[in-house]
C-alpha cells in the first residue's frame, strides 16, 4: 500500500475514533524537556483533561498531580487556545479542589506566557510556591474549572501547539514542577500524541492554527 494510501487510512481511523471517543481530550505529562531535573516518580507526573460533554460553550478542565512525590509541586501550568478564538473572552469558574492548596490564579492572553525553554502560551494557571506543603499543589491533588465565555468552545479548542520561542517545542502544554530532589525543578510536557484525543487532533490538524511538526 502506498504511503499516501496508508496516511489516508490512518486519518480515517483517527476520525472514526474521534466520534467514538466523544468530547474529551487528555494530556499525560511524562517528559521533562528543558534539560533540567525530571520529577522522581514514574511518569506521567501530571494529567490535564478537557471535557465539553458534547455541548459547545462549556468545557470542564481537570488538573491532577498524578504521580509527584511528597516534596514536589506545580508552580505554573500553561495551555493554548485555537487562534480563531480570543483567550481574553474565556471565563473560568471558581476552582473545585481536592486538597488544601491555595486557590490558583488564572490569566489568559494570546501568546502572553513564556514557558522555560519553550514557546509562548495563551493560558497560565499559577499555583502558590510559598506557604509550605499545605499551600502548594502537589501529590494526589486535583483542581477543576468550568470554562465558558465563547459559544463555540469545545475540548478540541485547547488541543493546539504553543507559538515557537526559545528552541524547544512547540508543545500542547507545559508545567513547571518544583521541589524535586534537592530543591531542583523541571519543565514537563508530552513529547508526542499519547491519547486517543491527540490522535484525533492529528487527523484534524488542518483545522487548527498551527501545523504540528513531523515527529511530534
Amino acid at each position: 500500500m502506498c504511503a499516501k494510501r496508508i496516511a489516508a487510512v490512518l486519518v480515517s481511523v483517527a476520525l472514526t475514533a474521534c466520534v467514538a471517543q466523544g468530547t474529551m481530550i487528555s494530556f499525560n505529562l511524562d517528559y521533562e524537556y528543558s534539560g533540567a531535573t525530571p520529577p522522581e516518580g514514574a511518569p506521567p507526573w501530571l494529567n490535564a483533561t478537557f471535557d465539553d460533554g458534547d455541548t459547545p460553550g462549556s468545557v470542564a478542565l481537570t488538573l491532577t498531580a498524578t504521580n509527584l512525590t511528597d516534596t514536589e509541586f506545580v508552580s505554573t501550568w500553561m495551555f493554548n487556545l485555537d487562534e480563531s478564538l480570543s483567550p481574553t473572552s474565556l471565563v473560568f469558574s471558581a476552582p473545585v479542589k481536592t486538597g488544601a492548596f491555595t486557590d490558583p490564579t488564572v490569566a489568559a492572553a494570546a501568546d502572553d506566557f513564556k514557558a522555560g525553554g519553550d514557546g509562548k502560551y495563551d493560558i497560565e494557571i499559577a499555583f502558590a510556591t510559598g506557604g509550605g506543603t499545605d499551600a502548594r499543589f502537589g501529590a494526589g491533588e486535583t483542581v477543576q474549572y468550568t470554562i465558558t465565555g465563547i459559544d463555540e468552545l469545545i475540548a478540541e479548542s485547547f488541543n493546539v501547539l504553543s507559538k515557537p520561542a526559545g528552541g524547544k517545542g512547540p508543545y500542547l502544554t507545559a508545567a513547571h514542577v518544583q521541589g524535586i530532589a534537592d530543591d531542583e525543578s523541571g519543565w514537563v510536557t508530552i513529547p508526542e500524541p499519547a491519547t486517543l484525543g491527540l490522535l484525533c487532533a492529528g487527523a484534524l490538524g488542518l483545522l487548527r492554527r498551527r501545523r504540528r511538526p513531523q515527529g511530534l
